[in-house]
């Protein structure tokens, strides 16, 4: 019996009293060191899960870039312009393509600066007030009056007015629907060549880094009661194309560095060109040479044995639907690799 008394006594003494408040007291030290490095948990579960990350899926606008977009150049009747040398006094596809860049969007830019909604579409209205500005002369009368949003897997944003409807979009996407192009104040069927020259000139654009939009519009029936749906998007006369450029963040190239150090593979998978996706990828350090780069139709087309084979390969995926990117998660999964996922636009999410 006193045996057994001091062997309690024991077991006692070695859990101190204080433990709770010691315990407590280092975790609070702990998250003020976290604090200092910008990382706050609120479950230390997620810690674990993500001391274990081997993969980053991330997406681009936003994410890795700064997402301010600035349009550096337009393209109609088949000429490259800085913003600065528009004239749309003279240009009637300039003309057009302004009046389509102020109705097709969201967006709101206040006298003050201030700007509301995606930073695609406000530098659309930027370019607008900057060509306004410097020609007060010119005045945009026509009305939106209906709108078919934008969607991740047509690509495509369509707007009418009383009597046009204007289409902007993926470049690629837009010119499978366009049957004419606006030379000057004409309008003439489009012909393979005239579609070379625009591929050719997106794929300079999106060489460079740049975002490209591609616009387009035909006229509205007099009888139209202005009600437009998908149906409408076809037949159209291709304007011409917006470049903008999105710079990527001052941090992303540093951070990807971090993760590789780390063991972490990092992938971009973004809704943008390939070519755009693939030049800042390789700016910040994901696309080394000997990756690979895919859009989402070849991703498509493969099956799970052929994405397997190539996974550890593809450092870039554009062009994607939201699908996409949960079929490219769960490869990563399958494979055993522990994946974290992020981003801000419409590809992050499943329908």
């Amino acid at each position: 019996m006193q045996a057994l008394m001091v062997a309690v006594a024991l077991a006692v003494a070695a859990i101190p009293e204080a433990l709770n408040s010691i315990v407590t007291i280092v975790l609070s030290i702990a998250t003020q060191k976290m604090v200092k490095n910008h990382a706050i948990m609120k479950k230390l579960d997620a810690v674990e899960s993500l001391g274990c990350i081997s993969v980053i899926c991330s997406d681009k606008t936003g994410t890795l870039t700064q997402n301010k977009m600035t349009v550096m150049e337009v393209f109609t009747d088949m000429t490259p312009y800085t913003v600065e040398l528009m004239d749309a006094r003279t240009s009637y596809p300039q003309q057009i393509l302004l009046k389509a860049a102020k109705l097709n969007t969201n967006a709101v830019v206040n006298a003050d600066g201030s700007s509301i909604g995606d930073p695609t579409e406000i530098a659309l209205i930027d370019m607008f007030n900057q060509y306004q500005k410097a020609h007060p002369d010119f005045v945009i009368k026509a009305e939106r009056v209906e709108e078919v949003p934008f969607d991740s897997e047509r690509k495509l944003m369509s707007v009418s007015s009383r009597h046009h409807i204007y289409t902007k979009g993926a470049p690629d996407e837009l010119l499978k629907r366009c049957t004419s192009v606006l030379m000057g104040k004409e309008k003439r069927p489009i012909t393979e060549a005239d579609r070379d020259l625009i591929l050719t000139q997106n794929e300079q654009y999106a060489s460079q880094g740049l975002r490209v939009l591609g616009f387009a519009y035909k006229d509205l029936p007099e009888e139209a009661d202005h009600r437009i749906g998908l149906a409408d998007e076809q037949d159209l006369c291709f304007v011409g194309l917006v470049a903008e450029q999105d710079p990527p963040r001052e941090e992303s190239a540093a951070a990807v560095h971090t993760a590789r150090k780390a063991g972490i593979k990092p992938v971009m998978i973004t809704g943008d060109h390939v070519v755009t996706a693939r030049a800042i990828a390789k700016k910040i350090g994901i696309y080394q040479d000997g990756d690979l780069a895919i859009e989402g139709n070849d991703l498509a087309h493969m099956s799970d044995g052929e994405l397997a084979d190539k996974l550890d390969k593809i450092s870039v995926y554009a062009r994607v639907a939201p699908e996409h990117k949960i079929r490219i998660v769960k490869a990563w999964q399958e494979k055993g690799d522990i994946v974290a996922n992020t981003g801000t636009v419409s590809t992050d999410a499943p329908r």
